[in-house]
């Protein structure tokens, strides 16, 4: 009896730590998105409002626009790191002994800040003596001292590029395991039988990754949905508000205008969001059912 509680006490400070630096704080910001808290008139917690600040989000134009741009930039980046990290691991799992240092060194773009990512990436795309401008420009000419930056499209494309340049090597990893780790002798039987390359990647690889599929859409999707530092330091939410997702609309809330208790609706229903997509990943998963 003894011995059962004394695992208990070993565990009770490290339980405290977590209850302090994440129950509490998630406890304290619901309390306060059910409160009306604007700290340019208060330093106090204002009136207790209910779901007030959450219909109020649900009324305005800027929320749904925030939620649109959320859902194409992260459906198109998912979409994206998924097929060009199979791609890059479908060529690096082969056994090459010069593929094993590309692999090694794969994970160098997700090791650098995110920020210095985005500002670097604003640097290169400067219409005037940006690198990716020039490249892009000597390879389409039309494309040539484009003001990437401020144009919707390209900015939400431009976005979108730094991003997957972030989280392309990680899950390129992902599957070059899943890859490395399958049975040989399937290809060998497959290709005795007269299977095509093709036919062995459709109906061999892909069905054996699709948990790795899974998992990778999982973390993707959720990482994608809290991006923050690249649209600080590339776009700031422009132009306009074209690429105003909603965790960077969170912050202007809380932080521009000071709306505390509106900004933490706004941050519940972000998670929200990300657990509906997580749970309904998940079921996915446990069913077994692939894409189907």
């Amino acid at each position: 009896m003894k011995s059962n509680y004394f695992k208990y006490l070993l565990l009770a400070p490290a339980l405290i730590i977590m209850a302090a630096v994440t129950v509490y704080p998630l406890i304290k910001s619901f309390w306060i998105s059910l409160h009306e808290w604007k700290l340019t008139d208060s330093l106090e917690i204002g009136p207790f409002i209910g779901l007030d600040n959450y219909l109020r989000a649900f009324s305005t134009p800027e929320f749904w626009n925030s939620i649109k741009v959320t859902l194409t930039f992260t459906f198109c980046t998912v979409v994206l790191v998924l097929l060009l990290s199979i791609a890059v691991a479908l060529f690096l799992s082969r056994e090459k002994r010069h593929l094993s240092y590309i692999r090694a060194i794969l994970i160098i773009p997700f090791a650098l800040s995110p920020a210095l990512v985005g500002i670097s990436w604003r640097f290169m795309l400067n219409p005037e003596y940006g690198l990716f401008d020039h490249i892009i420009g000597f390879f389409i000419p039309p494309l040539a001292d484009t003001v990437w930056l401020g144009e919707p499209g390209f900015a939400m494309a431009a976005l979108i590029s730094v991003v997957i340049w972030i989280w392309l090597p990680y899950m390129s990893l992902m599957f070059i395991s899943g890859l490395m780790a399958m049975p040989k002798e399937l290809f060998e039987a497959a290709k005795v039988d007269g299977a095509s390359y093709f036919q062995i990647l459709m109906h061999i690889k892909i069905p054996i990754l699709k948990p790795i599929i899974l998992i990778a859409a999982i973390l993707m999707t959720m990482f994608t949905l809290k991006q923050f530092d690249p649209i600080v330091t590339l776009t700031h939410g422009g132009p306009g508000d074209s690429t105003e997702v909603l965790n960077y609309h969170v912050y202007k809330t809380g932080f521009r205008y000071f709306d505390m208790g509106y900004a933490s609706a706004l941050g519940y229903i972000l998670a929200l969001i990300t657990v509906l997509f997580a749970v309904a990943y998940m079921r996915k998963l446990v069913k077994g059912e692939g894409w189907k």
